[in-house]
């Protein structure tokens, strides 16, 4: 039996939808979150201040509006960490930060 899947949509498979668009995005920003309920499907989460964070996510800023969360880290030298290796990939998302 043979593996139909190609090499290409398996990588896809494996890969953030986020990264799949980064084009789409001109900057990053660090917030802290915390969880402050729960719906049918998922978390509602909410910024919040740094000493409430249940933990920090890294958004994308969109070129055409809004954010999208690409990922969350336990701490916030995580996340910056993250958004800084980010931009040294993607100078891109070194536009206007939030």
């Amino acid at each position: 039996m043979t593996n139909d899947i190609s090499p290409i949509d398996a990588a896809k498979a494996l890969t953030p939808k986020w990264m799949q668009s980064i084009r789409d995005f001109d900057a990053l920003e660090v917030q802290p979150c915390v969880i402050v309920g729960n719906s049918a499907f998922e978390e509602i989460v909410e910024p919040c201040r740094p000493e409430d964070a249940h933990f920090w996510t890294v958004y994308g800023h969109l070129r055409s509006g809004g954010v999208n969360a690409f990922e969350d880290f336990a701490t916030e030298a995580e996340a910056v960490a993250f958004h800084d290796r980010l931009i040294a990939i993607y100078p891109h998302l070194a536009g206007r930060e939030g």
